[in-house]
């Protein structure tokens, strides 16, 4: 009889058996799109044209949306670096892939052929082509399966262009690739990581930041071009030519020639009776600022939109401070961990189960091994190490899970060679000394020993307490203080020898002979007591 979980990964085989062969971009209905060009949409963009490049990606047809969004990422440098420097953020992330709770154990089996499997795989170039989701909203990536025996397992996937992808006519979030009927060939069970990045809500064609981008970009490049031209004849005097009202064309067109050639060479020859006269140079008065406070803008616009700010982008303003940095740096670390979550889940949903339903027969995808990216942010040493103490003596109940977990330092295994403190003799001492450090007052919590009389145990402690206790605590003092500065035993014990060495010891003395006769006392009372010959 055939086990369920026998059942259902031949049925999942069977139902994924042509992307666990080959690729789907080696059909030959879709070979055309590696044979494709770039139609760079940016080269002349317009305000209209800009309009009906996104209007279509709604209606289905993605490929000139997709170009444009490779081109501004491309020619903008700002757009390119923020970006990058977002994607970057994540994929630097250390990755840990851990079984589901309470985990049977065919569950951490596929836990460890999964930690296996992407030990040999470049994770950070997978956060990274994963990454190209936030500008597009999407990316779509193709997985290579290889077979070891009865494991099934992927190899590195390949980020596919998103000009070979369109939507389906009836359904706006179903993408499809490109081929030659309406709708496009639906992708291949298996055989695709289909991320979906929400930097902003909306469907396929809208979930993009470079939605967001491209109107600064093209503001951008209107204020770029627009200065460029004011350079080209910034400074230059403006030139005017004057000729006789009975001049001939070809007289005019003389003076017009010598006009440009005096600008460029500074030198050049008129008609006799024609004059060129010399105005106040172009931009003298003026200058190029409305251009660069709009340039400044849209850069502002851009890092805002993709960074949260602008203080982690170099476009802030003069008036920066370290808080408001800061600020701006956690609120850049919240879109990260935001990207991390969404990485995260599409590579358990479309890479981790998938491996785990072939080879273990997990029909469940909450049940598949989890994939984290570690984006933990630890505390400062320096700040834990003064605080914390403090708070401890306060009474507050710190479980220590919580201080690794602060402070990124990971919890020793059982027989593993640990640092070991410097001033750990001296940390013994103190806590010999604090326990040595009682009031003797305390003894009197002390249970009464069995024949002692209870007038000789409070008379003797009274007087301990009133006469000893003085002499008893200036010297835990000074040998606490010694203990403070000592850095070894040995050091301690050369110098408690030192410093004693002339201490007055004749008070203490003379209260512990009196205690002791005391006590001789008691014991020859207690005698004759037991015996009925007391005096």
């Amino acid at each position: 009889m055939v086990s369920p979980t026998a059942k259902y990964r031949r049925n999942l085989v069977k139902a994924s058996a042509p992307a666990l062969k080959e690729q789907q971009t080696n059909d030959a209905r879709i070979g055309q799109l590696k044979r494709e060009f770039a139609e760079h949409p940016t080269k002349g963009l317009t305000p209209a044209r800009l309009y009906q490049i996104l209007e279509a990606a709604e209606q289905g047809d993605l490929k000139a949306q997709s170009e444009l969004f490779d081109d501004m990422e491309e020619k903008d440098a700002q757009i390119g670096a923020d970006l990058g420097k977002r994607r970057q953020l994540a994929a630097e992330r250390e990755w840990q892939i851990v079984p589901p709770d309470n985990a049977t154990a065919v569950e951490k089996r596929a836990t460890e052929q999964a930690i296996e499997v992407f030990s040999a795989l470049e994770v950070e170039d997978l956060i990274l082509d994963l990454g190209t989701g936030i500008g597009h909203g999407w990316a779509n990536l193709e997985l290579p399966w290889q077979r070891d025996g009865a494991m099934r397992y992927i190899e590195q996937p390949t980020l596919r262009p998103h000009s070979w992808f369109r939507l389906h006519p009836d359904d706006q979030n179903c993408i499809t690739l490109r081929d030659m009927s309406a709708t496009g060939a639906e992708l291949w069970p298996l055989g695709w990581v289909q991320h979906r990045h929400r930097a902003k809500s909306g469907y396929v064609a809208r979930m993009g930041l470079h939605r967001m981008l491209a109107w600064p970009y093209l503001f951008q490049n209107y204020a770029l071009g627009d200065l460029a031209q004011l350079l080209e004849i910034y400074g230059l005097p403006a030139r005017i030519g004057k000729y006789p009202k009975n001049a001939t064309e070809r007289e005019k067109a003389t003076l017009l020639r010598a006009v440009v050639t005096l600008g460029q060479n500074a030198a050049g020859i008129i008609p006799e009776g024609m004059a060129i006269d010399f105005t106040e140079a172009a931009g003298k008065g003026s200058s190029a600022d409305i251009y660069k406070t709009m340039m400044d803008w849209c850069e502002r616009a851009k890092a805002k939109a993709i960074l949260g700010g602008t203080l982690t982008s170099g476009t802030g303003e003069g008036t920066n401070t370290n808080a408001l940095g800061n600020v701006h740096e956690r609120g850049q670390m919240s879109l990260i961990r935001s990207d991390a979550r969404q990485y995260a889940g599409s590579i358990r949903k479309s890479i981790l189960w998938p491996m785990a339903a072939l080879n273990f027969g997990i029909d469940k995808p909450n049940r598949a091994p989890r994939f984290y990216l570690d984006c933990g942010e630890t505390e400062d040493l320096d700040r834990l190490s003064k605080s914390l103490p403090a708070l401890v003596d306060m009474g507050a109940k710190i479980p220590m899970w919580w201080f690794h977990e602060k402070s990124g330092i990971p919890k020793a295994a059982e027989g593993e060679d640990v640092l070991m403190p410097k001033a750990a003799p001296n940390a013994f001492g103190a806590l010999r000394l604090a326990q040595s450090s009682q009031p003797i007052a305390a003894l009197r919590q002390a249970p009464a020993q069995p024949g002692q009389p209870s007038y000789y145990r409070d008379a003797t402690l009274d007087q301990l307490d009133g006469q000893a206790q003085p002499v008893v605590d200036a010297w835990v003092n000074k040998v606490q203080q010694l203990v403070e500065q000592a850095e070894s035993l040995e050091q301690l014990q050369e110098m408690i020898a030192t410093a004693f060495d002339d201490l007055d010891e004749s008070e203490l003395a003379d209260v512990m002979a009196t205690a002791f006769e005391a006590a001789d006392l008691a014991g020859r009372a207690t005698v004759d007591e037991e015996t009925g010959n007391a005096d």
